[in-house]
């Protein structure tokens, strides 16, 4: 489906809204939003390819503002202790967002859309509602994946959907 067509489908359903500063500042998280966090970091940990590295929130600058997606995903380098700057000027290679309660999956397309224009090559909306992930990518193109295997790039094999739902990953 092309970006346009489903931008068009979601804002028919939803109000017009301002993002200028992070929405997650104004709330914290909820409990279910921690598990499917956690869920996604465990389970990236187990299928991502040797080269990549999954980490939890990481604010990095955008070209109109900050972002802070819920997981990020970046080149494996060594790490510095003693570089911790405010926000990383460097955008994830993915950048994964959880919908919590108040949030709108139109809210969530914006703010892919803006951290793609960042620099993000691809953006992952987890939609604990319908137990889906629709995949954003910088050819503007939307792919919900429900009930299936989501296969990507940065992924020795495929991932399977509902296990961000329903697995225990130790």
């Amino acid at each position: 489906m092309a970006y346009e067509e489903y931008d068009d489908d979601v804002l028919e359903l939803e109000h017009e809204i301002s993002l200028a500063e992070e929405e997650e500042d104004d709330e914290m998280p909820t409990r279910m939003h921690g598990y499917l966090q956690l869920q996604i970091l465990l389970l990236l940990r187990t299928l991502l390819k040797a080269e990549y590295q999954a980490s939890p929130p990481v604010t990095f600058q955008g070209l109109t503002q900050r972002y802070t997606p819920d997981v990020s995903l970046y080149h494996l380098t060594p790490k510095s202790l003693f570089a911790n700057a405010a926000a990383d000027s460097l955008p994830p290679l993915l950048a994964i967002e959880i919908i919590s309660p108040g949030q709108t999956i139109g809210a969530m397309v914006k703010k892919c859309q803006g951290m793609l224009e960042s620099g993000v090559e691809e953006c992952w909306i987890v939609e604990p509602a319908n137990e889906s992930i629709t995949v954003c990518t910088k050819e503007r193109r939307f792919v919900r994946h429900e009930g299936e295997v989501l296969t990507n790039r940065f992924l020795r094999e495929p991932l399977k959907v509902e296990d961000i739902f329903h697995a225990d990953i130790q």
